[in-house]
């Protein structure tokens, strides 16, 4: 593609997406102990009932409302609510009728208070109470009123008469809207239909019912869903009843859950196929099958197949590696044709972006991977997330980083041949480009505010942190680090647990390294930013060889940083004497740290981080980075990839240049791994992009990007065959992107062009026909006929997309779509932004296509900020914190101050976006410190080719 917007697509579209301290663990584990089983049915609470969870004690039903006294705070909570009130249980009952603007529903919430108060606090957004009462041990009643105080869903309920200290039922009758932005319950129309699904993390259960929506808050619930006779209704336990009303509805009870917080719970309603597929059966680790079904919009069932046939490899994988059975007790997986993130872990009912499941005999290698990687993240929260949650959201670390690491650690066991452990390398190596920034943020961020909730869903906490759990894994040994794991889940299962409890438990099945050495060096990763760079110096005197390093913070060219940090470090140095490997490995704990070799001669080479295990970056003279590079064969490919980052940092850094690139990248690109061979586009494409800008100068970069990459293309060939493996596929994907786009080969191009028009019917019958097209790399050839062909090709595409529900097929002609050159039609585009023919998670497409066109760019600014209020109607507040990032598409002082202009003065006002909006800023400086940097040696290159 000639826009390199696609991966901002995905980060921007898909985030893949954190109560009160524990007040009591005594109770909490007293607790535990009576909760009744998820198959229990339904009954009502009752004060008074024989269910011990149920029973209210209070001594007195009733105080003088002139004389008691209580602890309770008078303030408005807007962080944590207080824990002097606490849920113990709840009974949902809604009415859910998707064809309507609203939605009925009925709360009844078991409340444990420590002190008597007049008033208490909970949450609730967007609710119309009709009725609000609290049930007393005597069975009398208290009446009270309802009211949102704070724009986040704080909201306070008054009461007639103080409420005694004790145990009593509180219930809430409301009405509350179906939301319109992909968060709480919210509605989605496809194919004619309207449906009801939810997104409840992080806060947007209050959207739903009131309620104490925090992770803490952790009890079962009850849930009774009253729904049109023709809908089918899902939550996360199965139904034990179901009742024909008479009047066109139907009542149904779903069976009592097994602990969970609010932002855990689910729901899904309307005229979908079920397709109800064989249960997973036993294995040694679980002695029950598990129920397992696929749920789809009308129409679409038949194309969750793929999805439904992996799940029991994926999720017995993870079984295997905890040792503790699937913790609930059934398994819905649901696509869902507008989502605002990838996937949610909701227990018991997952939901994904229909793309990630429903596919048909064409599907990718890529999406093989996205669907098996997403999978089994939203799997592995059912354990790590689901069955222990964190205590509050300065932990979803916890939740988010192992899910990544467990994901990929679980999959290169179930599909060696995949690689996946590279794939947590490559991204954790990713995530250090955002903490490169001085505004980045620590893996374990203090939560003040809603600010900081919302911005705790990034790459840090997601691919640094499963980077962080690697270097540990490492250190510790792969065998005691599982052990650990799995000591933690059994320690806190269907609890809440912190960063502490986790480091403490692993640590405790530590036998080789000492909690504390363990404690101190996982903390100094957790609470600060910033990636660890060790300049790594070889001496050889005497045959006998030392080490030193100096440890620094790593800062790209530009930064306004200071590199005066340090971390404790743990490292594990490789090197070969006599062509036999060694390796070294220590805590870093200081800015200088030497040892000596134990073994006698002097190294060939110095790799400073053995299998890439380390988050650090690491710096060499050149001539130990030559001597690195030809030894390259000794070196394992995770070895390679963590050679390349370093290599690429010491060139953003500026201890290297663009010329040192071409030099070295004839070694590199010569690998097998895409993974290592790809390694240079990142610079050349920059180079491309951001430092020429005349057409001359373009052309003779692009004829340096063939020179070095074609003949690789030519060697491995264009078309797909079955018996290639992962790493073909995928070199030959990014090698007719990178050649298609930044080299432009003509005949590469026509041969993408015409598999284009042949896929879409351009010009013959306008259908689709997914045999006429590499489903691999047909994203790129959509990109390159809207270039080739124009504004006809781009409206045959357009005309096609309206006709189409189908979530990939939309996404590949908005691809073409987000290439359009021509200004005019650019601006009609433009409007499909904030019309209802795009979806929600859709708008980016064209967004960000236009932002990073130099011909579109001054344009789509122009109207981004005239229509920001309408884009905002299209994102939910949980992810406007990402519309500041619109802005790394800039790359000039003018462009920065226009930016800070328009974002300062509304920057407060989305939730999550100031350090998203100084992030942005601090992007932009640091491309016009890189391309100053840069563009010297840019063009010392192009002055040699032009005077040959």
């Amino acid at each position: 593609m000639s826009k390199t917007y696609l991966a901002t697509i995905c980060f921007l579209a898909t985030t893949l997406v954190v109560a009160c301290q524990q007040d009591d663990k005594q109770q909490q584990d007293e607790s535990q102990k009576t909760q009744v089983s998820e198959h229990e049915t339904l009954v009502k609470p009752i004060a008074g009932s024989e269910d011990e969870s149920d029973t209210l004690n209070n001594e007195s039903a009733e105080l003088d409302a002139a004389a008691f006294e209580s602890d309770y705070p008078a303030e408005i909570p807007t962080g944590r609510l207080p824990g002097l009130a606490r849920p113990t249980m709840y009974w949902l009952e809604l009415t859910i009728d998707p064809d309507q603007p609203n939605f009925n529903g009925k709360v009844t919430i078991n409340v444990k208070l420590d002190t008597p108060t007049q008033h208490l606090w909970l949450h609730g957004r967007d609710i119309t109470a009709q009725s609000v009462s609290a049930k007393l041990a005597d069975d009398k009643v208290i009446s009270g009123s309802y009211e949102e105080v704070d724009p986040t869903g704080v909201a306070k309920l008054t009461f007639n008469n103080p409420l005694p200290a004790g145990k009593f039922d509180l219930t809430i009758q409301y009405q509350a809207p179906f939301n319109e932005s992909l968060e709480g319950l919210y509605r989605v129309n496809d194919g004619g239909l309207n449906y009801a699904f939810t997104q409840f993390e992080a806060t947007s259960a209050r959207l739903a019912f009131p309620g104490f929506d925090e992770p803490a808050f952790k009890v079962p619930f009850n849930y009774t869903i009253t729904v049109r006779s023709e809908h089918k209704a899902f939550t996360s336990t199965p139904a034990v009843s179901e009742t024909d009303l008479g009047n066109g509805w139907k009542r149904i009870v779903y069976a009592r859950s097994k602990p969970m917080p609010t932002y855990l719970v689910a729901f899904a309603v309307g005229d979908f196929d079920v397709v109800e597929w064989k249960a997973i059966p036993p294995t040694k680790v679980r002695e029950r099958e598990i129920p397992l079904r696929g749920i789809a919009t009308k129409g679409k069932g038949k194309k969750l197949t793929y999805a439904l046939e992996n799940t029991k490899d994926i999720l017995n994988g993870l079984e295997d590696y905890f040792q503790i059975p699937y913790p609930y007790a059934k398994l819905d997986i649901v696509a869902v044709p507008d989502f605002n993130f990838g996937a949610m872990e909701n227990v018991g009912l997952i939901t994904y972006r229909e793309q990630l499941l429903l596919f048909d005999d064409t599907i990718s290698l890529d999406q093989k991977r996205a669907y098996i990687n997403v999978h089994a993240h939203e799997l592995a929260h059912q354990w790590f997330g689901n069955l222990v949650t964190p205590e509050w959201w300065d932990d979803i670390w916890l939740n988010e980083a192992f899910a990544t690491w467990m994901a990929h650690v679980s999959n290169n066991n179930v599909y060696p041949e995949q690689k996946f452990r590279q794939t947590l390398l490559e991204r954790s190596l990713g995530a250090m480009r955002q903490d490169s920034l001085i505004h980045a943020r620590q893996i374990r961020q203090p939560i003040a505010s809603n600010h900081d909730i919302q911005s705790a869903f990034d790459s840090i906490t997601y691919s640094k942190g499963g980077g962080v759990l690697s270097m540990i894994e490492s250190f510790m040994t792969p065998e005691e680090f599982r052990a650990g794991i799995q000591h933690y889940m059994k320690k806190h299962e269907f609890g809440v647990a912190t960063a502490n409890d986790f480091i403490t438990a692993i640590g405790e099945k530590s036998t080789k390294v000492p909690l504390e050495t363990i404690r101190s060096a996982f903390n100094s990763f957790l609470e600060q930013p910033g990636i660890p760079y060790l300049e790594v110096e070889l001496n050889c005197n005497n045959e006998q060889a030392t080490v030193n390093l100096t440890q620094s913070r790593y800062l790209p060219i530009g930064s306004k940083g200071s590199s005066q940090q340090s971390w404790e470090v743990p490292a594990c140095i490789e090197y070969a004497i006599d062509g036999n490997q060694h390796e070294y490995c220590s805590v870093i704990d200081s800015a200088e740290y030497s040892f000596e070799i134990p073994e006698a001669g002097c190294p060939e080479y110095v790799m400073p981080n053995s299998e890439g295990a380390g988050y650090y970056r690491f710096s060499m003279s050149g001539e130990n980075w030559q001597k690195l590079l030809d030894n390259k064969d000794q070196l394992s490919t995770e070895d390679m990839i963590s050679v390349n980052d370093s290599f690429s940092a010491a060139i953003n850094a500026g201890k290297l240049s663009f010329l040192d690139l071409i030099d070295i990248a004839p070694q590199i690109i010569d690998s097998e791994s895409p993974r290592v061979a790809m390694a240079p586009t990142d610079l050349l494409s920059f180079a491309y992009d951001k430092v020429v800008s005349s057409e001359q100068d373009k052309q003779i970069l692009a004829s340096l990007n063939r020179d070095l990459y074609k003949l690789k293309l030519e060697e491995l060939g264009l078309v797909t065959r079955k018996e290639d493996s992962v790493d073909q596929v995928q070199m030959r994907n990014a090698l007719v992107a990178f050649l298609a786009q930044k080299g432009q080969d003509k005949n590469l191009r026509h041969y993408l062009t015409k598999m284009a028009t042949d896929y879409t019917g351009y010009q013959s019958d306008n259908a689709l026909h997914p045999d006429k097209a590499d489903s691999n790399v047909i994203n790129t050839a959509m990109a390159v006929a809207v270039e080739e062909l124009g504004v006809p090709f781009a409206e045959h595409l357009l005309s096609q997309l309206n006709e189409s529900n189908d979530g990939t097929v939309r996404g590949r002609m908005l691809i073409g779509l987000g290439s359009v050159e021509d200004a005019e039609f650019a601006t009609e585009l433009r409007e499909l932004i904030l019309s209802e023919s795009l979806r929600d998670n859709e708008i980016y497409y064209i967004l960000m296509g236009q932002m990073e066109s130099q011909e579109l760019q001054d344009a789509m600014w122009d109207w981004f900020k005239e229509n920001i209020d309408g884009v905002k109607s299209r994102i939910p507040p949980f992810g406007q914190n990402r519309l500041p990032v619109v802005g790394n598409m800039f790359c000039s002082e003018q462009k920065k101050k226009d930016f800070m202009a328009f974002f300062e003065p509304i920057v407060q006002e989305l939730p999550g976006a100031p350090r998203s909006f100084d992030q942005t800023v601090e992007n932009i400086e640091l491309c016009i410190a890189k391309v100053e940097h840069h563009s010297e040696g840019v063009k010392q290159y192009i002055n040699q080719q032009t005077a040959q």
